[in-house]
């Protein structure tokens, strides 16, 4: 415990009034909309239609910033669910997910909140999920509203790659993971400026 949680001033409440606003600004800044899942479709709040959000300066951790993807095709969310041994959920994930023939994702993770938008056939980015999340050492554990995901994420110069490593929900009888695999591992993030 650090010595200013251990004080008793009059100025305690204050860091807690200081504490909340700041979380209200974060949130507010990253479009937060109270998904539960990336298997949600989008609401109809949005993103920046650049899909240039904010970049926020790294916090400790290179897996903070605001990353992007270039066009992810269904044939590379496919491919990414076959490697995985998920082809008997290709079908109903194609189906239900309201892909486009081209999607790209933005992907925030800052100051304890991760959030990523979606852009389909170019359009402008849609709110897609939205947690808290803790890094520790190489893993991030996300928490939407359900049960944590668990990534394992590795940088390399501007490169991000997300690996999922645990997911227990579904989506409309799909298993979640479905939905991470083809939404995060099927194409590599880009750093923002």
């Amino acid at each position: 415990m650090n010595a200013i949680s251990n004080r008793k001033t009059p100025r305690q409440p204050l860091i807690s009034v200081a504490l909340l606003a700041v979380t209200c600004a974060v949130l507010a800044a990253c479009g937060s909309s109270g998904s539960t899942r990336s298997a949600a479709p989008p609401s109809a709040s949005s993103a920046p239609a650049n899909g240039n959000a904010h970049t926020p300066a790294p916090n400790g951790s290179p897996l903070e910033g605001t990353w992007r993807t270039g066009n992810v095709t269904v044939a590379d969310m496919t491919a990414a669910l076959s490697r995985a041994g998920l082809q008997k959920w290709i079908q109903p994930f194609r189906a239900g997910a309201g892909l486009g023939h081209s999607n790209a994702f933005l992907l925030t993770i800052a100051n304890g909140v991760w959030h990523q938008g979606w852009s389909k056939d170019g359009g402008p980015f849609a709110d897609n999920d939205d947690g808290a999340y803790r890094i520790a050492g190489d893993t991030v554990i996300y928490h939407p509203q359900g049960p944590p995901l668990t990534y394992r994420w590795s940088v390399q110069g501007g490169t991000l790659r997300l690996t999922l490593l645990r997911d227990t929900g579904t989506y409309q009888g799909v298993p979640d993971e479905v939905y991470q695999r083809a939404f995060y591992t099927a194409a590599p993030f880009q750093r923002q400026k």
